[in-house]
């Protein structure tokens, strides 16, 4: 150990100092930053609040399931995939030693059931989120060596303090996203950069290009910071002799490279998927958008981004970081602060995706140049005040007042996102507490988790929401309902009016309780944390509102009644959405029973699978111009296909497998019946469980049942 703290003391000098000086403010700073980011773990869990986690999260269960190191995803960079398996690893071989996970066969994600927010043990996400939570908490030590390099000790504390208690900083650093990491490595590379001009080391200059590649390996528009070694290293060579300078502008494009290979191999390995999704995001982020968040480049996406930064840290916030912008008159090393916050910026304006957490990792320079604010206003005082001795104190003081007010919100704030529950968490507990209850039967669009579940005391069951109308209702049952029903697409229009339709014929009279939304943040959560009331039937659902009822509208299953999300099914045809298809996302679908009379049926079932269109990118260099394009071979998929499962009563009449090819093609199944009975349909997506892919996302155009002498 003192061998380790020897080393540290040598080779990096100033975080030697910076810990053992000023150890108790750092650790307190650093010990409520953790606090605060800690009090985000819970957010929704079981249930998902934000829609990219199972991008990293789920990516790095399935590796953990498969032993398949190949992400087969690459929009993102793969360094957080990988260090999120890790915790993933340790976490499996905890719950292995306790005896609370057989196999990890028994984890369910949107690989084996198709629904992209599957989450059967939430608690692998609580320990990725953990690990954000911490990286953002180091974040924040970074930002206080970097202003403590550049002024001093109390502007590193202000800067610290300042975006320790800065909301977006905060919910962003409790989500299993790239934005917080990202944020980590970027400053790294600031604060070796400035080590290197002011130390002259090599190590600071290698370590600030290895950072580079994390940086780059994690979003890849971060590879931006390779502006803050060059011009580090001109800063250097343009002030003094350095030996060996071959040897540093070799290292420049080679160590960010090699470090970056060597996080993604598969970058590689899988060159064909790597540079589709990469030709993805440079056509999504600059031409396609994204519905509700594309915007014109240039001055529009500019402003927008000024406005949100203005929101986000405040007047206060924006004042003290033009202050602290003026300082860059007197102290020519903040333009190097300032260099990649204003390229990043200029860069990203010529996007149409406006989502502004691309730039969270802006906002530790922003935090900088508030902590050097304080530091301008010191001198100011000094300056017009000479004869005040006692200068430092009275604009510590002045921090403390602007930024503890911050404090107090931010604890407040996360210590009431920290106990706030998903409504269908709080129903079961409300559900437990009533007396005189036989069974609770839950709809199905509110997919309730199964941890929930497993804590209700009586029996359920769980249906859509048409099926729970037609069947008769029983004494002693409650009903848990949505009391709103919507979507983000438009593929369910109609399947939702069906649906409220039901919902809204619920007499008062029949209606025990409301479960509302009671999610009461303040600032920390506008626009990250939606309140969303509605169950949405396409996405994942916010703390839906909810309804206790111990009646329900009977309503007949009619032609024409829903089959599952998008499809409608009856013994006379079918009719799908306004699309005319309909995708099969679930594992297991099972349809509505349908009273046939006797005699021979035929079923149809028209289907395809989607086949993966080409993708090419121009680039235009100079005169020249070139072109890529990438095609996936499709051949793993012939393995996907697809059972289907005729029941009468609840008995198997048939069953076949059918395999969709790339374009549509139709499955007929006959079936006799000697005497009325109710018949249903099961439909099931299976894969090679070995394969690392999803299920396919089969597209179905038509499905329903006839008499077989209409033929």
């Amino acid at each position: 150990m003192s061998n380790l703290v020897a080393s540290v003391k040598a080779n990096f000098p100033v975080i030697h100092h910076a810990i053992v000086k000023h150890s108790s403010i750092i650790i307190l700073i650093i010990f409520f930053a953790f606090i605060l980011r800690y009090f985000q773990l819970n957010i929704g869990l079981p249930y998902l609040y934000f829609w990219d986690e199972p991008l990293t999260a789920s990516n790095a269960l399935q590796m953990m399931k498969t032993g398949d190191y190949n992400p087969h995803f690459f929009k993102y960079g793969s360094l957080m995939i990988y260090l999120n398996l890790l915790i993933d690893q340790l976490y499996r071989i905890y719950l292995s030693l306790t005896g609370d996970l057989a196999s990890v066969k028994n984890i369910r994600i949107e690989a084996d059931t198709g629904w992209h927010w599957t989450i059967s043990h939430p608690n692998f996400y609580f320990w990725n989120r953990f690990l954000t939570a911490t990286m953002g908490t180091a974040t924040v030590f970074v930002t206080y060596l970097v202003s403590r390099s550049i002024c001093n000790k109390w502007t590193g504390i202000i800067s610290a303090f300042f975006l320790s208690v800065l909301p977006i900083h905060i919910i962003h650093s409790g989500f299993v996203t790239m934005d917080a990491p990202v944020a980590l490595f970027v400053s790294l590379v600031v604060l070796f950069s400035i080590l290197f001009i002011d130390q002259k080391k090599i190590i600071y200059f290698i370590l600030s290009l290895i950072c580079v590649g994390f940086a780059t390996a994690t979003k890849y528009n971060s590879g931006l910071t390779i502006l803050l070694p060059i011009a580090s290293l001109i800063w250097i060579s343009y002030r003094d002799e350095l030996s060996h300078q071959k040897f540093y502008w070799l290292a420049l494009p080679c160590l960010p490279a090699m470090t970056f290979l060597f996080i993604m191999p598969y970058a590689i390995l899988d060159f064909p998927t790597f540079i589709k999704d990469v030709l993805h995001q440079i056509n999504y982020y600059k031409t396609t958008g994204h519905p509700g968040a594309t915007i014109t480049p240039g001055w529009d996406y500019f402003s927008f981004q000024i406005r949100e930064f203005y929101q986000n840290i405040g007047l206060t916030g924006a004042i003290l970081f033009a202050i602290g912008l003026a300082g860059t008159i007197s102290r020519p090393a903040l333009l190097l602060i300032l260099l990649f916050p204003a390229s990043y910026l200029l860069f990203m304006s010529g996007m149409t995706v406006n989502f502004h957490r691309n730039f969270i990792q802006v906002y530790p320079f922003i935090a900088v140049f508030a902590g050097i604010a304080f530091y301008n206003l010191q001198v100011a005082l000094e300056h017009f005040y000479p004869k005040l001795e006692k200068s430092i104190p009275i604009i510590c003081l002045a921090a403390a007042l602007i930024l503890l007010p911050r404090a107090y919100d931010a604890y407040q704030t996360g210590w009431v996102l920290h106990s706030t529950r998903d409504t269908r968490s709080a129903v079961i507990d409300t559900l437990n507490a009533m007396e005189d209850v036989q069974k609770i039967v839950f709809a199905r669009e509110l997919r309730v988790h199964e941890r929930d579940l497993n804590r209700l005391k009586y029996d359920y069951s769980i249906h859509p929401i048409e099926l729970i109308s037609a069947e008769q209702n029983e004494k002693g049952t409650h009903y848990i309902l949505p009391v709103e029903v919507s979507q983000i697409y438009t593929y369910h229009h109609r399947e939702i009016q069906t649906k409220q339709a039901i919902i809204d014929k619920l007499p008062d009279a029949h209606i025990l309780q409301y479960i509302e939304n009671n999610y009461i943040g303040k600032n920390i959560g506008k626009d990250y944390i939606k309140q969303n009331a509605a169950t949405m039937l396409d996405v994942f659902s916010t703390s839906p509102s909810l309804i206790i009822a111990n009646q329900i509208p009977h309503e007949p299953l009619h032609p024409g009644t829903i089959a599952f999300d998008t499809c409608k099914l009856s013994p006379t045809g079918v009719q799908i959405n306004i699309r005319n298809t309909a995708t099969l996302r679930d594992g297991v679908i099972t349809t509505p029973s349908y009273d046939l009379a006797p005699g021979k049926y035929l079923f149809t079932f028209q289907a395809k699978k989607p086949a993966t269109p080409e993708r090419s990118q121009s680039f235009i260099f100079g005169e020249y111009e070139t072109s890529i394009t990438v095609k996936r071979l499709s051949a793993f998929r012939e393995q996907a296909s697809i059972r289907v499962s005729i029941f009468a009563n609840q008995t198997l009449l048939t069953q076949q497998i059918f395999i969709p090819p790339k374009n549509f093609a139709q499955m007929d199944a006959f079936f006799p019946l000697e005497k009325n009975q109710r018949v249903s349909v099961q439909i099931e997506n299976l894969h090679n469980t070995s394969d690392h892919l999803l299920p396919v996302e089969t597209t179905v155009k038509q499905l329903k049942i006839e008499k077989a002498d209409k033929r």
